[in-house]
């Protein structure tokens, strides 16, 4: 009993532990931008129409990004890859000689085609999250 406790712990020690480790594979987000593609404003149009596409041609490429707000003359949406991580919150803007104040997002995570919908946690964070409470839950019920 005392064995299979402590290979449990293991387990779930090496889960977490991959779940960290950075691969050396390149990362796939969806790139586009709504000027260029105006079917990048729309979640259901990227998902059914556009492929995530590889991101090695950024150095140290990590995350995916999608990026609500203003751009140029108007108001679009841009999904990138980035080495920087640019938070997730939503802000309200007003450039001078505006005469409205528009709502701008961004969204970042670190998982393959993730920056296809509005996601508050990264996908590793949610996969942390995930294992943590497993953990926890087998703790509680399985003594």
């Amino acid at each position: 009993m005392v064995g299979t406790k402590c290979c449990n712990n293991v387990y779930a020690l090496l889960a977490i532990l991959l779940l960290l480790i950075e691969t050396a594979i390149a990362l796939d987000c969806y790139q586009c931008t709504s000027e260029d593609e105006w079917k990048c404003m729309d979640d259901e149009l990227v998902k059914n129409s556009l492929m995530p596409t590889n991101c090695s041609h950024i150095y140290g490429e990590r995350y995916c990004i999608k990026s609500v707000g203003r751009y140029g003359g108007g108001i679009g949406t841009k999904r990138f890859c980035s080495a920087v991580h640019m938070g997730n919150y939503c802000d309200y803007v007003k450039q001078p000689g505006d005469k409205l104040t528009y709502r701008t997002c961004v969204f970042t995570c670190s998982g393959d085609g993730c920056n296809l919908a509005t996601s508050v946690m990264s996908t590793k964070s949610t996969w942390i999250a995930s294992v943590g409470l497993l953990v926890t839950l087998g703790r509680l019920f399985y003594r």
